[in-house]
């Protein structure tokens, strides 16, 4: 089966939910996609915003993780995006596909400040 478009928009958007570090993981295996960052300017494009003054350590080096701005009206627009890039196509793959796991648990309070 053909990877569906905005299946990685899918996947990110909805690890960065779930307060996932998206950058920790493997762009290609987890995510489908060659480069992330490319996602993360999609996703600021359509007026999701990050907070971008952090830093994280990694094995080898500081990294900044991506970290959605923590505010109802920025979660709120996530969700949104979130349920226009949850297509039968995307649902269809992901159900085909038993190694890519999806984690479904953002509540609607998170971040309501």
């Amino acid at each position: 089966m053909r990877k569906p478009r905005f299946i990685s928009h899918y996947l990110v958007l909805n690890d960065l939910l779930n307060n996932i570090d998206v950058r920790k993981n493997s762009d290609t295996v987890v995510y489908l996609t060659s480069r992330i960052e490319n996602i993360k300017m999609d996703l600021v494009k359509s007026g999701i915003e990050f907070i971008e003054d952090v830093s994280r350590e990694s094995r080898y080096s500081y990294y900044k993780p991506y970290i959605l701005q923590p505010t109802a009206e920025n979660l709120s627009k996530a969700k949104k995006l979130l349920a226009s890039y949850t297509t039968d196509e995307v649902l269809s793959f992901l159900e085909q596909k038993p190694n890519i796991e999806v984690e479904e648990n953002y509540n609607e309070d998170k971040g309501s400040s």
